[in-house]
C-alpha cells in the first residue's frame, strides 16, 4: 500500500522541489514593432541590479488615434540549449475579455497581477493610452511557483491589436537556485 502512495507524491516532491528558491537572472530583453505606423517603443531595457537581480522598463507609444478594444496576447516560453529551441509553453489570451471578468489563467495568471501594479494600463477594454512599465522587478518573488528546471529561457510576449501583430518582445533569461551563482 505505501509503493503506490509513494509513486504519485515522489513526482509532487520533485516538482515543488524545482520552485523552491529558483530565480531568474534576465540577461537581455528585445523590443519590436512589427508595424511602425501603428506603434513603436520609446524604452526598451533591462537594468541590472546586485547579485543578479534585474528591473524591466518599457514604453509603448500608440500612433494609432482610436481607442482599442481588439487586443491578443500571446506568450511563448522557450527553452534554450546549444542552438535549439524547445518550446515550453504557448498561451493566448483575449486581453479585453480578461478585463472584463479576470479569467487569466495558467503562466498569464502569475504575470498579469504583477504587471499591472507597476504600469499605466488601465486593466479594461478599450485600451486608449500609451503602456508604460517602470521597473518590472524580477527577484525572488517574481514567478517562482513557475515548477520548470535550470537553464536558458526565452519569454516571447506577442500582440495583436485589431486583428493584426503589432508588438513583439523577447526577454531571455537563465533560471538558477540563488543570484549568487
Amino acid at each position: 500500500m505505501k509503493e503506490p502512495l509513494l509513486s504519485l507524491v515522489l513526482p509532487l516532491l520533485v516538482i515543488l522541489d524545482w520552485s523552491q528558491g529558483k530565480v531568474f537572472k534576465i540577461s537581455k530583453m528585445e523590443c519590436r514593432s512589427l508595424d511602425p505606423t501603428f506603434t513603436y517603443f520609446k524604452t526598451c531595457k533591462v537594468v541590472h541590479r546586485e547579485n543578479g537581480r534585474a528591473a524591466l522598463y518599457v514604453s509603448e507609444v500608440f500612433l494609432y488615434e482610436n481607442p482599442i478594444d481588439d487586443i491578443v496576447l500571446n506568450l511563448g516560453v522557450f527553452k534554450i540549449a546549444k542552438n535549439r529551441r524547445f518550446q515550453f509553453l504557448n498561451e493566448t489570451l483575449d486581453y479585453c475579455l480578461f478585463s472584463r471578468q479576470y479569467l487569466a489563467s495558467g503562466f498569464f495568471g502569475f504575470l498579469m497581477t504583477p504587471l499591472l501594479k507597476i504600469s499605466n494600463v488601465n486593466a479594461t477594454c478599450p485600451l486608449q493610452q500609451n503602456i508604460s512599465f517602470n521597473g518590472f522587478p524580477v527577484d525572488e518573488n517574481t514567478i517562482k511557483e513557475i515548477p520548470i528546471p535550470n537553464g536558458v529561457y526565452m519569454f516571447h510576449l506577442r500582440a495583436s491589436m485589431m486583428k493584426k501583430w503589432r508588438t513583439d518582445v523577447k526577454v531571455y533569461a537563465t533560471r538558477v537556485n540563488k543570484y549568487t551563482e
